[in-house]
């Protein structure tokens, strides 16, 4: 009998993992691929504070680059800097920081089996029961890290996230990209009106290159942009994945079933940037370790409103996203332009934080 089975070796799950480890509980993980971190498709911009929160280092064997600002090109190309004056940012190889994320969870004491798809999870009676290729597992509790299909979750809730809020992104790396390492590149573009494209650089030459579209022909769109803003750059590698803007799950209501999601799963990402690894981690932290207090027979009540208050921040962030993606481009450049205005660079620097976006922009304090 296992006391908790994590399903899906990505951050969030990983993170759970090594928490509940840590708090005494056997964890096994399951991972479908056969080498964690791979396939790599984010674009692994992370923020310092997110990565310390989280118990990494900025310093870690996965840093490809470190940024302070991003500049932002307007719909009617006129480029706003947002520069903190200070490091904000870590570029990594998602693929590396996987990796050592899953060695702290085994570190921790957590089991790690790769290569084995789980298909099923069915409760009976007190348990649940684990179909993971040939073999069944026994688990107590359940936490699903699945990722952006969450098919078990579905199939064991019969709901989710909210479907149109997963967007289709491509992904580059390229070389040439002729810009300044230090900082992001944004590109609000309006034939890519539910998203918007972007340049993260690893180096001074080399870039992760993405553009999101519910267009059935985004690969002509990416041609576009390319040929408008890299006409000189030459692709390496290409892959694609969704993003997610919708609304979280409140996966702290779930945790009486047993069976609680986290990450992608859960929509526990950014609805503005589409980044989860932080918040994501977050989260799944904390559900991770009220699961193992429970086990225990102590009181989980403190953890899950920690972990409640990230999902609320998750809820406001998404609102914002609603409402700057129903200004027209006008008003979008207008709002742009303030943010990026000495004083709006001012109170950023000193009171912005990358994850807790509406709690910045509020002054108050997470």
């Amino acid at each position: 009998m296992i006391e908790i089975a994590v399903i899906g070796g990505g951050p969030a799950g990983l993170i759970a993992a090594r928490e509940a480890a840590r708090a005494g509980a056997e964890v096994v993980v399951f991972e479908e691929h056969r080498e964690i971190g791979e396939p790599e498709r984010c674009a692994g911009l992370l923020s310092i504070s997110g990565l310390e929160r989280l118990g990494f280092s900025a310093n870690g064997r996965y840093l490809q680059n470190i940024v302070r600002g991003a500049m932002i090109k307007s719909s009617g190309g006129r480029w706003r800097v947002l520069d903190a004056g200070k490091p904000v940012a870590a570029v990594v190889s998602r693929s590396i920081f996987d990796k050592e994320a899953a060695r702290q969870a085994e570190h921790a004491g957590a089991e790690i089996i790769c290569g084995v798809r789980v298909k099923a999870v069915k409760r009976c009676g007190g348990e649940f029961l684990i179909t993971a290729s040939d073999e069944i597992y026994q688990s107590s509790w359940v936490i699903d890290a699945e990722g952006a299909g969450a098919t078990l979750l579905r199939r064991f809730l019969g709901a989710g996230t909210e479907p149109r809020g997963w967007i289709p992104i491509i992904q580059l790396i390229v070389e040439n990209h002729g810009l300044d390492k230090r900082f992001v590149y944004i590109y609000l573009k309006n034939y890519l009106p539910d998203f918007f494209a972007y340049l993260i650089p690893i180096d001074g030459n080399l870039g992760k290159l993405g553009v999101a579209s519910r267009s059935p022909n985004l690969r002509k769109l990416l041609r576009r942009f390319l040929v408008e803003e890299f006409p000189d750059a030459r692709c390496l590698s290409a892959s694609s994945h969704v993003i997610y803007k919708g609304s979280p799950l409140d996966s702290t209501m779930l945790f009486p079933l047993r069976f609680v999601p986290v990450g992608d799963a859960a929509g526990h990402v950014k609805a503005t940037t589409g980044g989860g690894v932080i918040m994501g981690g977050l989260i799944a932290a904390r559900i991770a370790s009220a699961i193992a207090a429970s086990l225990r027979g102590s009181s989980s009540e403190k953890l899950l409103a920690e972990a409640r208050r990230v999902v609320e921040e998750l809820w406001r962030i998404a609102f914002l996203r609603r409402l700057i993606g129903g200004m027209s481009s006008p008003l979008l450049d207008l709002l742009t332009a303030i943010a990026t205005s000495r004083m709006g660079s001012l109170y950023l620097s000193k009171r912005g934080d990358m994850d807790f976006q509406a709690s910045s922009i509020l002054g108050s304090r997470f």
